[in-house]
């Protein structure tokens, strides 16, 4: 009988189906945070076009939060496909992962109330934190512990460690741009959310982001 903190490949199966899980709530979430104007106030195109507009900050939130959304699922599908086995504290990491993906449509919802608000900004710039230190976290654990897979080679265990860091430098610096205009700081994490999402084949970009 295998002991609880045995490691086992059937435990990295249980960790793998439990983050589509999360994930594919909180990618519903999101957009259910856009909601359809209320047919009573709408009388005429005008007063559709302005109640659509006034959906922007939603929009813009749901682009920028199902990016994020995107981006941490094939980075935490990259890990789990270079780890071969996992335990107890493995997938205690990974439940402090999904945690925070859990918190994303709240933020989310925050963002998109109070966009011109610093605070919601440093708010929303936290949970992204929070994801890296924990999907950090869950690496190094898989890579001192001996989970990875064979042939998972020194060179391939710094980039994944050089990924995260660098996508949280450049969230950081956004979320800094705050202090200068909260609208500029969003603008920057979507585009910086861009350039990881589309993998420009730009040899500096990707020097840049890893």
């Amino acid at each position: 009988m295998k002991r609880p903190l045995e490691p086992s490949a059937e435990g990295r199966g249980r960790i793998v189906g439990i983050t589509d899980g999360v994930f594919a709530i909180a990618l519903t979430l999101i957009v259910l945070e856009i909601r359809v104007p209320s047919q009573e106030a709408i009388h005429s195109e005008h007063e559709l076009l302005a109640a659509i507009g006034a959906l922007a900050p939603r929009f813009l939130t749901y682009a920028l939060s199902f990016l994020t959304l995107t981006i941490f699922w094939f980075g935490q599908q990259a890990q789990h496909g270079l780890i071969a086995r996992s335990d107890r504290r493995l997938a205690t990491l990974n439940l402090c992962f999904l945690a925070f993906i859990a918190l994303l449509p709240f933020s989310t919802d925050l963002l998109a109330d109070f966009l011109h608000f610093r605070t919601a900004v440093l708010v929303y710039w936290l949970n992204l934190l929070m994801l890296g230190v924990t999907l950090f976290a869950s690496w190094h654990y898989a890579a001192k512990s001996g989970l990875l897979a064979e042939g998972v080679d020194a060179e391939t265990t710094r980039t994944v460690y050089l990924r995260i860091v660098k996508a949280q430098i450049l969230w950081a610096i956004g979320a800094a741009l705050c202090f200068v205009s909260p609208l500029l700081s969003v603008g920057f994490i979507l585009v910086a959310q861009l350039g990881y999402a589309a993998t420009p084949s730009s040899r500096w970009i990707r020097k840049i982001i890893g």
